[in-house]
């Protein structure tokens, strides 16, 4: 065995001799070999065509503090085949033992030492595909796309890491740090064509028990733009990518059962299979995607959010499938794309691209959801213009299959940047809806601006939206209000070696008020924060807010309800207003090789918006992450929030969620999962906000509740490549009801089910 590493050593130094390297200062182009070769991924880069690869070094630390030499150093070896790109990652470290690795599922390895391969194969540095990999070979792959940032976060961007490419890695712990070998199939990326190309180019490299980043070039969070700091691979030439044709049939089953709340017994259907599809066909530049009742039994429950004191529908991720396969391309600002608004479709079909500069996205679903068939459209088309800007237009129509009603609205925005710093964003819409109660119109507009600057950063905005507007294809919180916000962040960057390594300063003021208002009227509700964040030497992090809310309450949202003088029922009248200081203290430990946690607490005055009082609330989140061995993760987590009036002290609302995830992964490819999440809420009767008597809505009393609830999922599953898979799972929820219903946990309704695919390839 002594002679492997010995080999190993004596290949890389020959390596490095026979090639000097191309460093990254600079963002250069560096021209690759075109080798008609083929290897054996297993991490090894002890084949004689790694000799003639070119050699990316000389790194730059990115996080937290740019633009100094990397503390560790970092090799990729790159050189392509006809049909796939290939690359040796040498990753150094002075201290192997302490090298964090697990087999972890797919796209789970934020947790862990990785390095990130970024190709922006059109070169127009604004989208780029990623593929990630632990120094085991464990993958994370997906979609970074610019124009998502603001100047709180020091650069612009968003990375998405939903969709799931076909490619091979390994890799190994070594003496000196790990190695892991990539192969990427030209099949599994879009390119611009057949003839001659430059594809952009960055390396990422995570060092968790520094928690610092490193890159390839030495990309500066001063910039609008991460990907516009990328070098180039050139000259890339002869690419045999062809037609890709895939099928992936599904068949699925469930066992549903249900408790009935009049007799209590519990009763189980039939299982009940079906079958669907899902096509694609992908061209070098252009995507076609199709589904026929799609399944998405698999998709992990929803983490639980605090509703008590909730005004707006919740917002949640999309994590079905075949929506999120070239999603970023219909992303638009403001939301006016979600597409978990279509339900439960029957069917559905895509198209996602780039046509030149022009990115074009369309999607039709069939949606079966309750309260009747809809029939979505969704098309956006967005254009290139300079380095790094875009201008777009979206439009989507939801129609309902019965009766004559519509929801429609067709947006324009563009995003400019310049000055390397800067960009402004500006988009314009209106929505037309047809219902039951006639039709309407209503406009929605944002106009923002932003510096993402070293030291100094800026954001503001204004945003206005119709009374009417109505989005049933996007998300909108809320209508008839114009929101301004002025966000301003001040840096202090610390020396090499220093123990506090930076220093975040944030001030917010924000203002809301009624659409056609503004400026005739007082503001609704706003207020303004102050934020100090800091960060210390070996990724410790503390955070204080302190800040001032205040909330105009309007006796309009209170016409239903009465209070009883003396008997009588007379209308309701809530406070005038509630405004209160708050107070918000959290942190974040490094993360150690076994575990890393964080917490918060926080305390404020509020408004409690179901009774129009005063109240205050108190609010604890913590959360752990254990990994006792390379194949065993355990997450616990829980939230408490509990809110008083401040008219008596008495308790308003109490929630807690306690959270535990176990997952067991003895190979890359088996998976077992294990949820449980206990939630246990209790909310008073609504009172006056000044005496305390019961209040009324349409005349009845609304009482209190106390009620218990778990839900414990189990997973089971065998994925040896993306989309051939076989899950076996469990689901239950059980409740009680401590005021009125038993004293013990009741199961109330729970589901077997069993899904298989196989995903055919050519």
């Amino acid at each position: 065995m002594f002679f492997v590493p010995f080999f190993l050593a004596v290949q890389q130094s020959f390596i490095a001799a026979s090639d000097p390297g191309h460093s990254g200062r600079g963002s250069p182009a560096v021209e690759i070999p075109r080798i008609e070769a083929e290897v054996a991924i297993d991490g090894r880069l002890d084949e004689p065509v790694w000799a003639r690869a070119a050699r990316l070094t000389d790194f730059s630390q990115y996080e937290p503090i740019d633009g100094r030499p990397a503390q560790e150093r970092t090799e990729v070896l790159v050189w392509y085949a006809p049909d796939a790109i290939h690359f040796g990652i040498i990753a150094y470290d002075s201290r192997p033992d302490a090298i964090r690795a697990t087999v972890a599922d797919r796209d789970n390895i934020d947790g862990d030492d990785h390095v990130v391969l970024y190709l922006d194969t059109f070169n127009d540095r604004r989208r780029a595909f990623f593929f990630a990999v632990n120094p085991l070979g464990v993958q994370q792959d997906g979609v970074r796309t610019e124009g998502g940032g603001s100047a709180g976060r020091t650069f612009g961007g968003s990375t998405d890491k939903s969709p799931d490419y076909w490619y091979e890695s390994r890799g190994r712990i070594t003496e000196e740090g790990y190695v892991v070998e990539v192969r990427i199939p030209f099949k599994s990326l879009r390119l611009p064509g057949h003839g001659p190309q430059n594809w952009g180019f960055q390396v990422e490299r995570k060092i968790q028990r520094t928690g610092y980043t490193d890159t390839w070039t030495d990309a500066r969070k001063a910039s609008a733009s991460f990907l516009r700091q990328a070098g180039t691979l050139a000259g890339l030439r002869d690419l045999h990518r062809g037609v890709v044709l895939e099928a992936q049939p599904v068949f699925t089953a469930t066992a549903d059962g249900v408790r009935d709340p009049e007799t209590r017994a519990f009763d189980r259907g039939s299982v009940e299979p079906e079958v669907g599809v899902n096509l694609h066909v992908g061209f070098s530049s252009l995507s076609l995607d199709a589904t026929v009742n799609p399944d998405f039994s698999q998709v992990e429950a929803d983490a639980g959010q605090v509703t008590a004191n909730e005004r707006f529908a919740l917002f949640f991720n999309e994590k079905r499938p075949f929506f999120l396969e070239g999603i970023e391309l219909l992303a638009a600002p403001s939301q006016l794309v979600y597409t978990r608004r279509i339900v439960d479709p029957l069917a559905g079909a895509k198209v996602t691209g780039k046509l030149g500069g022009v990115s074009v996205a369309h999607l039709t679903a069939l949606d079966e959801a309750a309260g009747g068939d809809a029939l979505f459209n969704i098309t956006r088309l967005r254009s290139d213009f300079g380095e790094s800007s875009l201008a777009g237009i979206l439009y989507t129509d939801r129609t309902r299959l019965e009766g004559e009603g519509y929801n429609r609205v067709l947006a324009a925005d563009v995003r400019h940047v310049f000055g390397r710093m800067y960009f402004a964003e500006a988009q314009f819409g209106q929505s037309w809806t047809r219902d039951e109660t006639g039709v309407r119109d209503a406009p929605l507009w944002k106009l923002e601006v932003d510096r993402t600057g070293r030291h100094w950063g800026f954001n503001y905005r204004i945003d206005g939206i119709g009374d009417d507007f109505v989005t049933e294809s996007g998300y909108v919180r809320r209508s008839g209000v114009v929101t301004g916000s002025a966000f301003n962040r001040l840096t202090y960057l610390g020396g090499a070696g220093s123990t506090v390594e930076r220093i975040n300063l944030v001030m917010r003021p924000e203002r809301v008020w009624r659409y056609g208002n503004v400026g005739l009227d007082r503001a609704i509700e706003g207020g303004e924060s102050v934020d100090v964040s800091v960060r210390l030497r070996g990724g410790w992090e503390i955070g204080v807010e302190a800040g001032r809310d205040f909330y105009v309450l309007d006796p309009v949202d209170y016409g239903r309800y009465t209070v009883l003088e003396g008997g009588t029922p007379t209308p309701y009248r809530p406070l005038d207003e509630v405004s209160g200081p708050s107070f918000e203290v959290s942190g974040k430990t490094p993360v150690f090789q076994g575990f890393n946690a964080s917490a918060s607490a926080g305390i404020g005055r509020h408004a409690i918006f179901a009774e129009g009082s005063e109240g205050r609330v108190t609010a604890l989140d913590g959360e752990v992450a254990l990994r006792p061995n390379a194949s065993l993760r355990l997450a616990l987590s829980a939230t408490y929030q509990r809110i008083t009036r401040e008219r008596d002290g008495s308790e308003f609302a109490r929630t807690v969620i306690p959270y535990i995830k176990a997952e067991y992964q003895p190979t890359r490819a088996l998976f077992f999962r294990a949820i449980g999440e206990f939630r246990s809420e209790r909310r008073a009767a609504l009172a006056d906000a000044r005496t305390g008597a019961p209040l009324l809505i349409d005349d009845v009393a609304v009482s209190g509740f106390e009620q218990d609830g778990l839900r414990l999922d189990l997973l089971a599953s065998y994925e040896p490549v993306p989309g051939t898979v076989a899950f076996f799972g469990y689901g239950s929820s059980l409740a009680r009801d401590r005021v009125f219903g038993p004293t013990a946990l009741e199961r109330t309704n729970d589901g077997f089910f069993v899904k298989l695919a196989y995903r055919f390839r050519r």
